[in-house]
């Protein structure tokens, strides 16, 4: 019984697809690939933009690292030219120090 209500739905389809025009058949041909060229497009546009995230967040890490040691480079230089340490080198090398002559870098 199934068997048989296969083959009809199988005839069916055939004389449907059969009886379809050149232009229908274009038409519907035409729909599968624009489906398929979309679906591609879709999945690369989603992989590149995937790619483009992991690119900006290695450059914001990049960013956030060089602050950093600019940050401890500046602190390192204020730490340097702190007023008691150049008087304590100074001192040290037998020198004296005039409160005008040091100046502090920025």
């Amino acid at each position: 019984m199934n068997e048989k209500k296969n083959e009809v739905i199988i005839n069916v389809i055939q004389k449907r697809i059969k009886t379809f025009t050149r232009i229908e058949k274009a038409f519907y041909g035409a729909l599968i690939i624009t489906a398929i060229v979309l679906s591609v497009g879709i999945v690369y546009i989603q992989s590149r933009n995937f790619q483009l995230q992991q690119e900006i967040s290695q450059l914001n890490k990049k960013i956030n690292n060089q602050k950093d040691e600019f940050d401890n480079a500046k602190q390192e230089v204020n730490e340097l030219t702190r007023y008691d340490r150049i008087s304590e080198i100074a001192e040290e090398a037998g020198l004296t120090i005039q409160g005008g002559n040091s100046q502090k870098v920025e």
